[in-house]
């Protein structure tokens, strides 16, 4: 069968194999992959010199785009299945609460740093920082502190910059 009679037949088959396929999966983001996996299917079949127009067409387009589904579906909960039986071993392995001690140790390395590196800002900084970080607005701590609200803002900001700027440089970023 030459090309244009095939993309006839799927441009002909297209609204059902998507209005089929919309059906038995959910998710609309795979609708569009299945969409062009069924049609793959059929343009290959048609493709091969030993092939047989089956008898009714239409029902045999429909078979070929729910099984595609279904096997989409199967592939989908085998990934699952992999992925939670990973996750099992995982959690056997290092029940939670307990960490591995590497990243024990990595963890309470950067947080040295990190208050080695927030003591370096000046004294008002680290105030406007504490109280941030308690859930103060801008503007409270402008009142609080008695400060111009772009006052705080510029302070924030650059403490935040030399921050990063000392932490990348110890790597710890």
């Amino acid at each position: 069968m030459d090309k244009q009679s095939i993309s006839n037949i799927l441009e002909a088959n297209r609204s059902k194999i998507i209005k089929i396929t919309k059906n038995i999966i959910k998710n609309p983001s795979l609708v569009d992959d299945i969409v062009q996996d069924a049609s793959l299917k059929i343009y290959t079949y048609f493709q091969k010199k030993d092939y047989v127009l089956p008898k009714n067409l239409e029902a045999w387009v429909t078979i070929i785009t729910k099984n595609t589904a279904y096997d989409h579906l199967r592939k989908l909960k085998r990934q699952q299945d992999l992925q939670q039986n990973i996750n099992e071993m995982y959690q056997s392995h290092y029940p939670q609460g307990s960490e591995i001690p590497e990243n024990t140790l990595l963890t309470r390395e950067k947080i040295q740093y990190i208050n080695e590196v927030f003591h370096l800002l000046d004294e008002e900084t680290q105030e406007i920082f504490i109280l941030r970080n308690k859930g103060y607005s801008y503007q409270e701590i402008s009142k609080k502190k008695k400060l111009s609200l772009g006052k705080v803002k510029t302070k924030i900001f650059r403490g935040r910059k030399k921050m990063m700027d000392h932490l990348i440089e110890k790597g710890v970023l």
